[in-house]
């Protein structure tokens, strides 16, 4: 067995976040919270952000989730330098960590990030367990969404979730459990972190989690993974920073 790390994220800033919260700090487990200034679903007020930011992290979101990708380098700018000033200013601390929205960005934006001094920015890429070679491009594992169909839609997205992912399961060889539900693949991805070490890395939405009832199959790989021996339990800030160490 090899020494690996155990780290999770949650975007948007929803008030839903805090249960998220309640069920990491529940088993043990670290997070980052990814909240932007304003959210079509909602937003979180200074006092709710420095409430969360207690026991997790807190990391920047853009100040009004865009799509950084179609934007002119100066608002890009402001929403990455005005979302990092504005979190900074609620907090009273620094704030390490970016999000890019809906995983969207360019070399251009990863330039803008980095002028801005963040640590690093994490991505929406799945299925990743190896130590990131750029700290602007933090893939995640497994995202916390329906699987292997998508529940409480049009029957044409019914099959997206297994069309996505059917591919990437087979080429790595995963238990034929894993194409059976969430929570099994979710199993089998910590399974082989625990045989060849890396970063095991759990992303999702509160909102998202609630819309889909996944609360019982998300606390149910939180038991699973939670207090392992030669598991590092780290948000995403200390996760980079153990690796340059």
């Amino acid at each position: 067995m090899n020494n690996i790390i155990v780290t999770t994220s949650w975007d948007d800033g929803h008030e839903l976040d805090f249960k998220l919260a309640d069920l990491l700090n529940k088993y043990g487990l670290k997070g980052t919270f990814y909240v932007a200034k304003e959210h079509s679903r909602g937003s979180l007020s200074d006092q709710r952000i420095r409430a969360l930011g207690q026991n997790q992290e807190i990391g920047a979101h853009t100040l009004s989730h865009p799509h950084l990708t179609t934007l002119n380098k100066d608002e890009a700018s402001r929403e990455i330098f005005g979302s990092k000033e504005y979190l900074q200013n609620i907090l009273g601390k620094e704030v390490k960590m970016f999000c890019y929205p809906s995983g969207e960005f360019n070399e251009e934006i990863k330039n803008l990030v980095r002028k801005v001094g963040f640590l690093g920015a994490r991505t929406t890429g799945t299925f990743c367990l190896q130590k990131p070679v750029d700290f602007l491009e933090l893939g995640t594992t497994v995202h916390v969404y329906p699987f292997p169909f998508r529940k409480q839609t049009q029957i044409q997205a019914l099959f997206e979730p297994l069309q996505r992912n059917f591919g990437t399961i087979l080429k790595m060889g995963l238990p034929i459990d894993s194409f059976f539900n969430w929570t099994n693949l979710a199993k089998n991805l910590f399974n082989r972190a625990l045989k060849n070490g890396g970063i095991y890395h759990l992303f999702g939405h509160s909102w998202e989690i609630e819309k889909y009832g996944m609360w019982q199959e998300l606390e149910e790989v939180f038991k699973y993974i939670a207090g392992k021996p030669n598991v590092r339990y780290l948000n995403n800030s200390q996760t980079l920073e153990s690796l340059n160490l």
